[in-house]
């Protein structure tokens, strides 16, 4: 019974989002349209420009950053002698997702998974699948988005939780390969996917040999390698904790020079705001300290594209849903900037009895205001998600050779 259930929510799942997008609506994270299935589905304009797609560029560079007094915040130090905070941001240039990756986003990735794995490897659907248990962690009034969250459209724009560290690094290769993918059906290099084939085939090997691989693509010796090379991306993937921290911060060459802004959504002093840029620049965290009060205490996420932006561009930096980056949770290799027990790694003496610990950071609508400063650091089992954890790629700038051009 379970596994008919499980069956029928699938074929619901891919009929529904190409369904529903039968009109040619396009995904903004792979640019394939939705009913990537249909004959028709690779006509139009080729993607054109070296962004790629739902990226912004974040220009590298080296930032100070200090403490701050303005707020509480989990760098806050209870005495100013007490403890030196003082450290630099390096980072080389690179992409990051606008917004965190959505409901639809990672529908389009399930629907894919199904159309051509669901009859000889439904394992590997399953395996993709968001562990909505989650959801009855925390609150109670939680549980009912056990059912709805992921699966209805009123949350399409909504970011994705309760996936895992491995289950978004999984996410990241799948999307270069679709990215990728398109591009050289485009650009007439490699025939398009036939879906109708796929659904002959009969092992995970075949079907393994006949999708398109990023990686085994650059691999071979592919005669239309070089001249193609600048018109496809390297790989997607999560961003490292500095590059997270550096887009979080969202430092321009412009600011003054030691100006240090407590959270990426304030870019000037509270108190200089009027009403109205309060009510847009707040992030969407647990603002209540009153023990026991249900006054701004909220159950779920916004959608990934509500607020301001930060000077990068780049929507919910703090607040909404903490995010997966891609470093393990370690003590810090650079925190000679720190001359005294780190206060960001809190739990430092407890994250061992988790073999694969990973970070995320950002703060969410299930943290105080203390986790939103974008030097916060907490981990997570890489095997497990969480209702307040989501996600967004990043992507390398690699920079071609003249001759290659």
């Amino acid at each position: 019974m379970m596994r008919s259930i499980t069956k029928g929510f699938f074929f619901a799942l891919t009929l529904s989002l190409l369904g529903c997008a039968g009109g040619g609506r396009m995904s903004s994270v792979t640019g394939w349209k939705y009913n990537f299935t249909a004959p028709d589905a690779f006509r139009g304009p080729a993607l054109v420009g070296i962004t790629p797609p739902g990226m912004v560029l974040i220009t590298g560079g080296s930032i100070t950053i200090d403490d701050t007094e303005e707020f509480e915040t989990a760098t806050h130090r209870s005495r100013p002698d007490a403890l030196n905070t003082r450290k630099t941001l390096s980072v080389n240039s690179f992409y990051m997702d606008q917004h965190e990756i959505r409901n639809i986003d990672w529908r389009e990735y399930l629907a894919w998974l199904t159309a051509v794995y669901g009859k000889v490897a439904p394992e590997r659907v399953a395996a993709a699948r968001p562990d909505t248990k989650a959801w009855q962690e925390g609150l109670s009034d939680n549980e009912p988005f056990m059912q709805d969250y992921f699966t209805h459209p009123s949350y399409d724009n909504y970011p994705v939780v309760c996936i895992s560290w491995e289950q978004a690094a999984a996410y990241c290769k799948w999307r270069s390969d679709r990215v990728n993918e398109l591009l050289l059906v485009k650009a007439g290099v490699i025939p398009a996917p036939d879906f109708n084939m796929l659904a002959t085939l009969t092992t995970v090997e075949e079907l393994d040999n006949a999708v398109f691989s990023s990686e085994r693509y650059f691999a071979s010796s592919n005669q239309y390698l070089s001249r193609n090379y600048t018109g496809m991306f390297v790989s997607f993937r999560l961003p490292s904790e500095d590059e997270w921290e550096y887009a979080a911060y969202a430092r321009r060459s412009s600011d003054p020079a030691n100006k240090v802004y407590a959270y990426p959504w304030n870019p000037q002093q509270a108190d200089k705001l009027t009403p109205r840029q309060r009510e847009q620049l707040n992030a969407h965290y647990k603002r209540s300290a009153i023990a026991g009060s249900r006054v701004d205490i909220f159950s779920r996420t916004i959608p990934a594209q509500q607020g301001a932006t930060n000077d990068f561009g780049l929507y919910n930096m703090a607040g909404n849903v903490n995010e997966w980056v891609y470093d393990s949770y370690t003590s810090r290799g650079n925190l000679n900037r720190i001359d005294s027990v780190t206060v960001l790694d809190v739990f430092l003496p407890d994250y061992h009895k988790i073999p694969n610990a990973r970070v995320y950071k950002g703060g969410s609508w299930n943290d105080a205001q203390y986790w939103l400063h974008p030097s916060a650091r907490r981990y997570h089992d890489a095997t497990k998600g969480a209702n307040y954890i989501g996600f967004r790629c990043a992507m390398s700038v690699v920079q071609v050779p003249a001759g290659r051009r």
